[in-house]
């Protein structure tokens, strides 16, 4: 039993290496459990190079590990999901992003002039920002409404799911959050 258990490890251990002399280093997110909404507020933002002002109302969520930040926004009739991330230079760009979501709600995708021409312009202390109206009439209980601000080395993409009417309901807040975001200066 013990000659299995030394074969198995060793076979493992052989298994496990490589024939390069590289150094590898990998960088695991540090995980913060806090109870107080606020409090994850406070963290989220400090551990992102970003700064915003939210409504009141919007509850920091968990959400997920490609996520700058997370909240929960409550509108009159449910809760929508609001996403803030971060890609690398253009993040596959707008045409693609925009068609992925509207598969997501089960609208067919457009030609790049026919996505453009519905954008609209935003203005935040970082640069423009395009905004995204994404409704399907024959299925109003998910719409998006996403923003799209490109920065020298990577795109900020903010991201709002809700119903139709949640998103007409949110849509001020959430072109004044998107206006709303710019760099962290660490004093």
């Amino acid at each position: 039993m013990i000659k299995q258990i030394i074969l198995l490890f060793l076979v493992s251990f052989m298994l496990s290496c490589d024939s390069r002399n590289d150094i590898r280093i990998y960088y695991l997110p540090k995980s913060h459990t806090h109870n107080d909404p606020q409090q994850t507020e406070i963290l989220e933002s400090q551990s992102s190079e970003f700064r915003w002002e939210k409504p009141d109302s919007w509850i920091p969520s968990k959400g997920s590990s490609m996520r700058i930040a997370s909240f929960d926004v409550p509108f009159s009739t449910g809760m929508g999901d609001l996403s803030v991330m971060e890609l690398g230079g253009d993040g596959g760009g707008p045409v693609a992003n925009v068609n992925r979501w509207r598969g997501q709600i089960g609208l067919e995708p457009l030609e790049e002039n026919e996505i453009m021409a519905q954008a609209q312009r935003g203005e935040s202390e970082l640069g423009p920002y395009q905004i995204f109206q994404l409704t399907n009439d024959s299925s109003s209980d998910r719409a998006i409404l996403a923003a799209i601000l490109s920065m020298n080395n990577s795109t900020l993409y903010i991201k709002l799911t809700a119903s139709n009417d949640g998103i007409k309901e949110l849509e001020l807040d959430f072109r004044n959050f998107c206006s709303s975001i710019k760099y962290h200066s660490k004093i």
